[in-house]
């Protein structure tokens, strides 16, 4: 029981107060016996999916594509979206809190390929409402009645959007001050840890210098 203890000892214990609250308990490391049942209880649950996170991507991605492509066509999809997602989101952390097993954390530097998938979202659909706003827009004169007329607004409009986009992404960065800020902090600490460890090892290991080290030859 030591080990399970030592191994799970910053394990969670979820407790469900009322429909709104929940309260995420600390099982100590002396409460083995506990611990052990929680792990017991968890083992009884429904497996939890082995791509949850590939497929959330997934649905989320082709949401987003359908509002980026068509969201010139139909305005309320985003509104429809956001509706949807709530309810997901709230039926998601019941299933994961209580009726599948706990998922195991894994590291992520950030969402990997899928930020180029949503960037190329993002180009394709300002491409796509361009044309479909200049090629519906109506006026009583004779402007919009050339094709060619109407491939100068979406170019142009198009071109508006781009440099709209990309003002603001230089403007706001991708990791904010305050969070480079704590990450820096946090690494200057790991390196003070480093260092100490090695200072603590450093009389053990250290060679003899001068005459000490052409004796010792």
């Amino acid at each position: 029981s030591s080990g399970i203890n030592a191994e799970y000892g910053l394990i969670k214990k979820f407790t469900k107060k009322d429909d709104n609250d929940i309260e995420a308990t600390a099982v100590g490391t002396g409460n083995a016996k506990e611990l052990i049942d929680i792990i017991e209880e968890d083992r009884q649950l429904i497996p939890g999916d082995n791509d949850f996170t590939l497929s959330e991507y997934t649905e989320k991605c082709i949401m987003y594509g359908f509002i980026m492509l068509f969201g010139a066509v139909f305005p309320l999809a985003p509104l429809v979206a956001l509706v949807c997602n709530v309810i997901d989101v709230r039926i998601d952390g019941y299933r994961i809190l209580w009726k599948n097993r706990r998922y195991i954390a894994q590291r992520a530097e950030d969402i990997g390929i899928w930020q180029y998938i949503l960037e190329f979202l993002n180009m394709i659909g300002v491409v796509v409402n361009s044309l479909i706003i200049a090629h519906t827009l109506k006026d009583n004169g004779s402007f919009l009645e050339n094709i060619e007329n109407k491939w100068l607004i979406a170019f142009g409009f198009e071109h508006v959007c781009f440099c709209v986009k990309f003002i603001i992404s230089y403007i706001i960065p991708d990791v904010p001050s305050d969070v480079q800020f704590k990450m820096r902090k946090e690494q200057f600490q790991v390196n003070q840890l480093f260092e100490k460890g090695i200072t603590k090892k450093s009389p053990v290991g250290t060679p003899t210098s001068g005459k000490n080290a052409e004796n010792a030859v």
